[in-house]
């Protein structure tokens, strides 16, 4: 079926059909030629297969092969403990998998809300008559009936039309009514109708051209559906990490399996060993830490009017590079209001010559404003009325509320008759009875209103209107909508006894320019944004000329370029990149497949990209994005659905205080994955040492385990918890390749503080074993009570070595001091849980075969309470030398 129409003739020839409707027959064909009138959704997945994808991730895998090999282990060498380790394992994997199934399961439902924008019955002619039918059995060629509150369910051409005003914002994004009017001759944008759009006003008959998924609401849901989503950074940060700590797990139980068989050890003691190493490699606790510590940041979030959907776009928002915002309700109220004046030649408002006060040409133009309109007053509230009609209309109102008030002003006047906007006429009028004649107000396009009076009122009363007037009128209405605001002029006539029906020979008042005004604490807003690196590209489906105002007034451009879609529209992706690279550029009169095409060139630019969106127009870019952030009050369920944060307060001042939050969890996940790597070298050197030495086993992997996710959990909870760094927001966003986990990570946790830890759980350990009477080589059983004790002091010096690195860790290169005087609640509560913890295995008797302890000697309690103090003596010259040059031990 053919697109594009030039005329009436044209397409009803193309439709085949005449404009009298179709027959019942004809319809039933055409919807099998056709399809329902249906838009094509997103195909869901069972729910059995959504779950089954959470546990193929290469991190439950790593824990699901682990936890295997703890069972191989447990049938090799029964009551060691190996069956809790795989159990532990296991519900590890199953609790996360939950947690990210109903996360997944939410995001599942993307783009089933198009379904609210088709109704469900319709009125069609059939047969010669209006009946009442499922909205999925309109066709190209049928006639459609519509009224105010009826949501269109096709695209289609007004063959007939009275007073049409129509809200197409869920398909353009700008909330500003259009007027409609029907074909004459040539079909034009003002006569087109699309599906999903809103009737505000008035009544049409439409002439259906495009039905289900070939209309433009269709179109744009083929489009996002379409869409492929990346990875976020952290996804790939925690994928690239795990294929990390597989290799070195795998390598190293390898690599001493093989010297256990070459030194004589036999095979399934060699097999046990290495299952441990691998084991003591893998940082259980580190997939419930970061879910947790995202969840935590997330709830912050919401605090501050920003809902999360899926907990790792918090990490995400914290690299974003470039924020791509639209304009209206975001950066600015979503409310015109009235801005400037132009009266007796004179500018009056912000910026203008004077204030607006009332006198000789005020009154005159306050009536007007306050009389040619259709809104309706509601009621009261708070000692101030509320109002309901056209946007524009309502702005007026209120600016004469504020200055008179409107029930003393419109009841001198008698409503008579009104004559409402007409689209191609670009005017309207209010007739009144007041006293013995009449009054009548006019509001209209400038130019239109100018060449309709031939008087001008002044402070001396009406004056002829010459050329030389009338130009300057023009001109400065020519500026107003340069500076990108809306104008429209006003003026009146006062007649006698005869009334004449047009608005001819009338006098002048004045220009009326309006704005949807910029948010007051916006600015602020995005002086953090810059000072943090991040840069603004603001692209709205609005006029060049208000879109680059609006940027000007925020301050996220001094003089930008401003490109439209039609220019945009004439752009490959390379003059794309190269227009993005170039300097202050703003986006106006853009269409969704072209604000999907500067999602993609920014990405291309290795940008991380966040979107703001409101309608279904946005979908596809909010999906397309590394970060989707979609309007809480004002957005429709396709954006919210489509995005992966939701604005509660519609506020671009939120996004920055989320910024500062993703910034913070990506700076405390650092910490806590430091934290959780360092225990590993206590962990694995034993196992080493018993393969290569006459030693007995210093640590058994049933005690690993609960360092992993007894011990360490808390307090890496909360260095996931800690507030922003007071630099945060003045700071460059971190480099794209930047690694969450990187050499410099791995050297501060295995080549320091990990080794430190080591040495001191060691020394305690022989230090026990010779205090028991133990000599070099000589053998000791698992179950030996000075093997118990032994083993107990290493775990011991390991928990308390970690209550000095988890001090320590709360900061990178500045002294960890300062932050000892300001307590964090989940480490405080990790050191008492890890305090009562080993109490309770060294000193609870139904324990110690668990855990393989015993009670050891007291006075070894004096050096395990010096381990953390050594440790985060440790850190702290570290970070000395950090500070003062050696950037090579910074992390």
């Amino acid at each position: 079926m053919p697109s594009e129409y030039p005329d009436k003739e044209t397409l009803l020839s193309a439709l085949g059909c005449a404009d009298t409707g179709l027959s019942s027959h004809e319809a039933q064909d055409r919807r099998q030629r056709y399809g329902p009138n249906r838009i094509a959704f997103h195909r869901r997945r069972s729910p059995l297969r959504m779950l089954a994808a959470e546990f193929v991730a290469l991190f439950p895998l790593l824990l699901l092969g682990a936890s295997a090999l703890a069972f191989v282990a447990h049938t090799l060498s029964p009551g060691e403990g190996y069956e809790l380790i795989a159990a532990a394992l296991l519900l590890v994997v199953v609790l996360n998998a939950s947690v990210s199934f109903v996360q997944n399961y939410k995001v599942e439902k993307l783009m089933v809300s198009f379904l609210d924008y088709i109704p469900k019955e319709v009125v069609l002619l059939r047969d010669g008559e209006k009946v009442l039918l499922d909205a999925q059995d309109v066709v190209p060629g049928d006639l459609l009936f519509i009224q105010e509150g009826d949501k269109i369910p096709a695209d289609g051409v007004l063959i007939g039309a009275d007073n049409l005003l129509l809200d197409e914002s869920i398909l353009t994004g700008e909330s500003e009514p259009l007027a409609k009017v029907a074909l004459v001759e040539e079909i034009a944008a003002e006569c087109r109708v699309n599906s999903g759009a809103t009737v505000l006003s008035g009544h049409a008959t439409v002439l259906v051209t495009r039905t289900g998924r070939e209309t433009t609401l269709g179109a744009i849901s083929r489009l996002s559906r379409g869409v492929v989503q990346d990875l976020t950074p952290m996804q790939r940060e925690l994928k690239a990490f795990v294929q990390m700590i597989t290799w070195l797990a795998l390598g190293i139980g390898g690599l001493f399996f093989l010297i256990g068989l070459f030194i004589g050890n036999p095979f399934w003691t060699n097999l046990i060993f290495a299952i441990g190493i691998i084991v003591a490699n893998v940082p259980e606790g580190l997939l419930p830490t970061v879910t947790l510590a995202l969840t935590q940041s997330s709830v912050r979030m919401g605090r501050r009017n920003a809902l999360v959907k899926q907990i790792l776009s918090v990490e995400t928002l914290g690299g974003t590079t470039v924020i791509c915002t639209d304009k209206t309700g975001t950066l600015t109220r979503n409310r015109l209001q009235v801005e400037r004046l132009f009266v007796d030649f004179e500018d009056i408002g912000p910026g203008g010559r004077r204030a607006f006060t009332r006198g000789p040409t005020a009154g005159p133009l306050l009536e007007a404003m306050a009389l040619c309109n259709d809104v309706m007053v509601l009621e009261r509230e708070k000692g101030r009325e509320r109002f309901k009609g056209d946007p524009t209309e309502t702005a007026m109102v209120e600016f004469v509320d504020r200055h008179t008030p409107l029930e003393s002003l419109r009841a001198r006047f008698q409503p008579l008759a009104t004559r409402p906007f007409d689209a191609q006429a670009k005017y309207m009028w209010a007739r009144f009875r007041n006293g013995d004649g009449t009054y009548l107000a006019v509001k209209g396009a400038p130019e239109v209103m100018i060449e309709r009076c031939d008087r001008i009122h002044r402070r001396d009363g009406e004056v002829a209107l010459d050329a030389d007037q009338r130009a300057r009128l023009a001109k400065q209405a020519r500026q107003y909508a340069g500076q990108g605001l809306r104008v429209l002029s006003l003026a009146y006539r006062r007649d006698g006894g005869e009334v004449e029906a047009e608005a001819e020979g009338l006098v002048f008042l004045g220009h009326v320019a309006l704005v949807d005004p910029p948010r007051p604490e916006v600015p602020a807003a995005v002086a953090a944004c810059k000072s943090a690196g991040i840069r603004i590209i603001v692209i709205s489906g609005d006029k060049g000329e208000t879109v680059s105002y609006i940027a000007r007034q925020l301050g996220i451009v001094t003089t930008p370029k401003v490109i439209e879609g039609e220019q945009l529209s004439n752009m490959d992706l390379e003059e794309l990149i190269e227009v993005l690279r170039a300097g202050e550029v703003v986006f106006a009169r853009i269409d969704p497949e072209q604000k999907l095409d500067i999602v993609n060139a920014l990405k291309e630019m290795d940008e991380v990209v966040a979107v703001t969106g409101d309608g279904v127009n946005d979908a596809p870019a909010l999906k397309r994005a590394d970060i989707g952030i979609a309007m809480g009050r004002r957005g429709t369920d396709v954006a919210k659905e489509a995005s992966d944060i939701i604005l509660l307060d519609d506020n671009f001042a939120t996004i920055v205080h989320a910024v500062e939050e993703g910034r913070a969890v990506y700076d405390n996940i650092k910490k806590f994955i430091t934290y959780i790597l360092t225990s590993n070298i206590p962990e694995i050197l034993p196992f080493i040492a018993y393969v290569l030495l006459p030693i007995p086993l210093p640590i058994t992997v049933i005690q690993i385990l609960s360092i992993d996710l007894i011990t360490d959990i808390l307090p890496a909870i909360g260095l996931g918890n800690l507030p922003p760094e007071a630099d945060i927001m003045r700071r460059p966003p971190r480099r794209r390749g930047e690694r969450l986990v990187d050499m410099k990570t791995f050297l501060r946790s295995y080549g320091l503080i990990g080794p430190a830890e080591a040495a001191l759980s060691f020394a305690l350990f022989f230090l026990v074993l010779a205090h028991g009477g133990w000599s070099w080589g000589a053998a000791l059983t698992l179950d030996a009570p000075l093997h118990q004790q032994a083993s107990a002091a290493f775990l011991a010096t390991i928990i308390f070595s970690q209550i000095g690195n988890v001090m320590a860790c709360r900061t990178n290169r500045q002294s960890a001091v300062p932050p000892l005087f300001a307590p964090n609640r989940w480490i405080v509560a990790g050191i008492v849980v890890e305090a009562l913890f080993i109490l309770l295995v060294v000193y609870i008797p139904p324990l110690h075969h668990l855990f393989n302890t015993a009670p050891f000697p007291v006075w070894a309690w004096g050096l395990i309470l010096m381990a953390p103090l050594a440790i985060f003596a440790i850190e702290e010259g570290r970070k000395y030398l950090v500070r003062h040059g050696a950037g090579y031990l910074s992390a």
